[in-house]
């Protein structure tokens, strides 16, 4: 009897499912056989006669540079619409020393971005037009300029090109507190750092030096190939690469131990990658970087500030470490009772400084996370399967091979952000952020995931 009543169960939510699933998109190709018939400079009345209401209305006020188009709605850009091809668009990279040079003022824009701001960037528009943008479903928009149809658009889609034009704004009371937050995970990180840890490179130097060349060398180096497979957009691309030529993350060492690794190993790589990070960092962004710029057809090359790059890692790093290592060795007692809650604190912090960079542009987070979400994880994947299949390859014991693979996996994708909101490297460019962001979420989701695997498997030793 419960035998048939699931029989049933299920043959009714399969009729209900065949039933409903085809109205929504039938309802969308309604309106594009409508909208199709629709012909330009009819005015808003035979619109809506001949295609019925909108879904949904907006007032905007359209910045014209050129044939190009910047959206705005309540003092923001909203959206930026090109007449000319993406591909000839320059992302730069600093802006006030080449504004000048710039040949087309709409590069200069970002969604989000205020208008005061975009009129400090760009100039004044060539003209400024205000108008509608209705919306027939989220897919369908007709663009009204004083009650007449100007331009109609079906199937809308978001793209990754989209990611090149959002701006993700800070203030300087939110940099500060993601300079500091990262300091203080970073001085946390130094307090576990001892120069005898290094003495691990002395008595067993093969873990280390392959677990030095699986994050910064073979990572950043698979991360270009990957790159060039996918062929995602510059800010898209630029944010993998910048992510990948960051050391491990603050947490490695609690998913190694998890995970039942080789702790020691694993302290010692985030010491050294910790330490190495100040200059490999910018090394291995700016020549990587620099080599897809020249490799990809998507855009003029960018240039990159490795000076600049180098200077603020070296506060951002340098300092705290300096600082960390010189408190344990110091005061060693007080070290011993602080620890412990600054490790909690540090995982906090960096959860709460995951939000706050996100805060002011949730909106934005929601709305297009989705285009990069695929790329994150498989970027995720790649890391952890380097830093798994490297050591294998030289036949080391399979604590160390788990040690590695989280060190190479786990990224300081924090250390990405606070460079990404630099205003004087990337100012906030999305692509970069939103890719540096989901890592840091995923990252974590995925180390704790594969360490709780391992934990209930221990180690084969050879």
């Amino acid at each position: 009897m419960a035998y048939k009543s699931n029989h049933i169960k299920r043959a009714l939510l399969l009729t209900l499912l065949v039933l409903i699933i085809p109205v929504f998109p039938l309802k969308a190709e309604t309106y594009v056989k409508k909208l199709k018939q629709v012909s330009l400079g009819v005015d808003s009345l035979e619109l809506v006669t001949k295609v019925g209401e909108p879904t949904n209305k907006e007032i905007v006020v359209r910045y014209y540079y050129g044939k190009n188009e910047a959206i705005v709605i309540d003092s923001t850009i909203r959206d930026i619409r090109l007449a000319e091809s993406h591909k000839k668009l320059r992302i730069r990279l600093k802006r006030e020393k080449r504004a000048e040079k710039e040949s087309s003022p709409i590069a200069m824009l970002r969604i989000g971005m205020p208008v005061s701001e975009a009129l400090h960037r760009a100039g004044a528009p060539d003209s400024i037009v205000p108008g509608e943008d209705w919306y027939y479903s989220e897919r369908n928009r007709v663009e009204l300029v004083q009650g007449k149809v100007r331009h109609i658009e079906v199937h809308l889609k978001s793209s990754l090109e989209t990611l090149d034009w959002v701006w993700l704004n800070f203030t300087n009371g939110g940099l500060l507190f993601m300079n500091l937050t990262l300091a203080f995970i970073m001085f946390g990180v130094a307090l576990q750092i001892r120069l005898e840890h290094f003495k691990l490179l002395i008595v067993s130097p093969k873990p280390v030096i392959l677990g030095f060349i699986s994050q910064f060398i073979a990572l950043p180096f698979f991360t270009f190939i990957l790159v060039l497979i996918i062929r995602p957009t510059p800010s898209v691309a630029m944010g993998m690469i910048l992510v990948a030529a960051c050391p491990g993350g603050n947490i490695s060492n609690f998913i190694s131990s998890m995970a039942k690794g080789n702790i020691a190993l694993s302290v010692t790589l985030t010491a050294i990658a910790t330490v190495s990070a100040v200059f490999m960092t910018p090394f291995n962004f700016a020549f990587w970087g620099k080599l897809y710029s020249e490799a990809s057809s998507l855009v003029i090359p960018i240039e990159i500030d490795a000076w600049e790059m180098i200077k603020t890692v070296l506060i951002l790093l340098g300092v705290p470490i300096v600082l960390g290592m010189l408190f344990a060795k110091k005061f060693p007692v007080t070290t011993e009772k602080v620890l412990k809650p600054i490790k909690i604190l540090s995982i906090v912090f960096f959860m709460g400084f995951v939000v706050a960079a996100f805060a002011s542009n949730f909106q934005y987070f929601l709305k297009y996370i989705h285009l990069i979400a695929l790329i994150v994880i498989a970027h995720n994947a790649l890391g952890l399967g380097i830093g798994y299949l490297m050591p294998k390859l030289f036949k080391l014991p399979q604590k160390d091979r788990r040690t590695i693979a989280i060190e190479t996996g786990i990224q300081n994708s924090g250390l990405g952000l606070v460079l990404i909101f630099n205003p004087n490297l990337f100012d906030g460019l999305g692509g970069m952020a939103f890719i540096a962001a989901a890592w840091g979420i995923w990252h974590i989701i995925s180390g704790l995931s594969l360490a709780y695997f391992w934990s209930r498997r221990p180690p084969v030793e050879a």
